[in-house]
């Protein structure tokens, strides 16, 4: 299995696995790509089976503040933001998941949490 996706992000290195995390529900909007500038997209594995079917974006700003998307099969399926300087845990960094392809992101975890790639887009 891969390494955990928290980890992935912090390092920004490819690969996704774990247990799911402990989701937070309701509905979060996407972070906002103003002043961010796409450096690096790669493909990865979003649920620990080897196949790299998952479409990693990773967007930066003059900051170091990072954002990731990622997408598989065509859906959208989450959002990462970490911003430097903060601790990980914090406010202003975490992950949103659409976890039934609905286009509405549902579930937020913090940035040590684990998690996979929803079924919906299996």
């Amino acid at each position: 299995m891969s390494l955990p996706l928290a980890l992935i992000l912090i390092v920004g290195m490819i690969g996704f696995g774990g247990a799911a995390g402990v989701a937070q529900a309701s509905q979060f909007n996407p972070p906002g790509l103003d002043g961010y500038s796409l450096t690096d997209e790669h493909d990865a594995d979003g649920d620990g089976d080897g196949v790299k079917e998952t479409h990693v974006q990773q967007y930066f700003n003059s900051d170091g503040d990072s954002i990731y998307s990622m997408t598989t099969n065509g859906h959208l399926w989450a959002w990462s933001l970490e911003t430097k300087g903060e601790s990980t845990s914090g406010p202003q960094n975490y992950v949103i998941r659409d976890s039934d392809c609905d286009g509405v992101f549902d579930e937020v975890y913090s940035l040590e949490d684990k998690y996979y790639l929803p079924d919906c887009v299996k």
